[in-house]
């Protein structure tokens, strides 16, 4: 149990908010037993941040609320060796410093001083006289490798004895053992935030590469340096090589003219990051460097990342702070952590990008907008490329032959990417090339697959395939091992047109066979990929099936694209996650 006059002295111990629990234990721990074993009425841990010129208060002690209330304002102040103070004497001094007679100190004008222009009179007066009769010690916290970190500072007033050369013995063993416990606080602190950097900086990748859209990874990017900064503003330019300018292409907490704003590759700070690769930090001696926009968005400080791969250059990435010193080196070390993902996150949906547009030019004129108009049928076509890309890999088509005919195709290419777009546009052309010299679907698959087996790549398997010939006769079909599509009669009993011979590409002499059937009026043909029937929730699949019996159901009731549609449908609710390309295609005689 602690004793009521310890709880006392420990509830007028007080401490930096800052201060992690370990360390402000360990502090008060070390002021309790320097309380007991020296006599004083005040002690207290400054700690000295020498690049922001600034003393704090890690931990203190006074006997009395008003001594506490007196020296508030000498432990938190700006560090100023020129204008005097038993703090700044230690620190320049390096070494202890013991003040028995405060009037015949050299540094007690200067001290007296300072509290004039400090404290009000009254205030003033009150810490003169407490200063004038006290007596000090003043002995700076240094770590092994001699930094100064801070200093253990410890008055006593009458009636108790000054302090003397004993007090500045034992005071130098208690300093050594703060220097202990604040480095090692240092070093915890360093790497809890090294911790939480690198957990924010893998947040950031992650969600900065979610998406292959350009414009989305865009905005990802700077809304990620603007958290990971902890930044209000963050704009990312692209380089537009024609104009040699640097175009805002995303911004974050900007005004509007900032998210439209052009720079000069030969202006300001950026421009210069853009031009040497070299990140920067603002500093005070480049201002008059400094784009006039970046005082009018109210930026005092700001950081400036190339943004690139090797010799690879897309922009530059910025943040902006209001606080002059909101944004400094390790600012500017997490934004250049950031812009490595950042540009792999670009590199990627520009890649991406590429390949759609080459997989579009590939497919141009083989996927309609809507399905085309046929003189005496009626059509219905869905086509869902897996992610909505622009093009996969299901093949599908209808088209006139010279004689009259129509031919409807449905296929399968295996494999994914932008080589199974070129093959399955490759497949549709040759197919198509070859029903102008031949209405008979088993030839026209022998031919293709002829030629597929001298120009398939090496990671394409196989490609499935049904073709028929809709004439005056009926339906003419073969089935290159092709999911089976259906017909549905009046009688509305689906009949399955099974396969008739091994998917395309498989032998060198495949051959097939093909099958006629009546089609009339009101018979309806429907033909899909196994995108479809194999859409799966948990371990079951859609199934061909639940297929034939939707497609049985309501083949009397629904036109030929209204089904389609409600297959595609009925998929999308058996699992909204389709992973597999799907198209479907309904054909019926008018």
């Amino acid at each position: 149990m602690t004793p009521p006059g310890e709880a006392r002295t420990a509830s007028r111990i007080e401490h930096a908010a800052s201060s992690e629990a370990w360390l402000r234990r360990t502090l008060e721990e070390i002021l309790s037993q320097i309380r007991v074993l020296l006599n004083v009425d005040g002690c207290a841990f400054q700690t000295i941040d020498l690049q922001r010129s600034h003393i704090s208060c890690a931990a203190s002690w006074f006997e009395t609320p008003e001594l506490r209330a007196t020296m508030q304002p000498v432990f938190d102040r700006p560090y100023d060796p020129a204008r005097g103070g038993v703090t700044e004497a230690a620190v320049e001094r390096g070494g202890p410093i013991l003040i028995t007679d405060m009037e015949r100190w050299k540094g007690a004008g200067a001290l007296r001083a300072r509290l004039r222009s400090q404290l009000d009179d009254n205030a003033a007066s009150t810490a003169w006289e407490w200063y004038r009769t006290s007596s000090f010690i003043s002995c700076p916290v240094r770590t092994a490798g001699g930094r100064t970190i801070g200093v253990l500072a410890l008055s006593s007033s009458p009636p108790r004895a000054p302090l003397s050369e004993e007090h500045l013995r034992v005071t130098e063993v208690f300093a050594n053992l703060a220097a202990l416990a604040l480095e090692r606080s240092e070093l915890l602190e360093r790497e809890a935030t090294r911790a939480r950097n690198e957990e924010l900086l893998q947040r950031a990748g992650q969600q900065m590469t979610a998406s292959l859209d350009l414009e989305a990874v865009y905005r990802s990017i700077v809304e990620q340096a603007a958290l990971v900064a902890r930044a209000p503003k963050a704009v990312l330019y692209r380089i537009d090589v024609v104009t040699h300018t640097l175009r805002a292409v995303a911004s974050t907490g900007g005004t509007e003219r900032l998210a439209k704003r052009r720079i000069a590759l030969a202006d300001g700070m950026a421009g210069a990051v853009a031009r040497t690769g070299e990140p920067y930090v603002s500093r005070a001696e480049d201002r008059d460097r400094f784009l006039a926009w970046i005082a009018e968005e109210g930026v005092a400080s700001f950081v400036h990342v190339p943004i690139g791969l090797g010799p690879r250059r897309f922009g530059v990435l910025s943040v902006g702070h209001p606080d002059e010193d909101g944004l400094g080196e390790a600012a500017l070390a997490l934004m250049v952590a950031l812009g490595r993902p950042a540009a792999a996150a670009i590199a990627n949906a520009l890649e991406f990008q590429h390949e759609r547009r080459i997989a579009g030019a590939l497919t141009r004129g083989f996927i309609p907008d809507a399905p085309p108009e046929l003189d005496g049928f009626s059509l219905g076509l869905v086509y869902e490329p897996v992610g909505h890309e622009v093009s996969g890999g299901d093949i599908f088509g209808t088209w006139r032959l010279p004689g009259g005919e129509l031919a409807v195709l449905v296929g399968d290419v295996s494999g994914k990417g932008l080589e199974v777009a070129a093959v399955s546009a490759m497949v549709r052309f040759f197919i198509e090339a070859r029903t102008w010299d031949s209405a008979c679907p088993a030839t026209v698959l022998e031919q293709a697959n002829a030629i597929l087996r001298s120009r398939l790549p090496g990671g394409v398997a196989l490609v499935t395939a049904f073709l028929a010939i809709v004439g005056d006769d009926g339906l003419v079909y073969a089935n290159a091992g092709h999911v089976p599509p259906i017909v549905v009669g009046a009688e509305g009993s689906p009949l399955e047109l099974p396969t008739t011979g091994l998917p395309l590409g498989v032998h060198d002499d495949a051959s097939y066979s093909h099958r006629r059937h009546e089609f009339g009026p009101q018979d309806l043909l429907f033909a899909s990929t196994d995108g479809l029937s194999e859409a799966r929730r948990g371990g079951e699949l859609f199934g061909q099936a639940r297929v034939n019996a939707l497609v049985a159901e309501h083949a009397a009731t629904l036109g030929p694209q209204a089904l389609v549609e409600l297959a595609y449908a009925r998929a999308v609710e058996w699992t909204p996650q389709l992973t597999d390309d799907v198209a479907i295609i309904a054909l019926r005689p008018r």
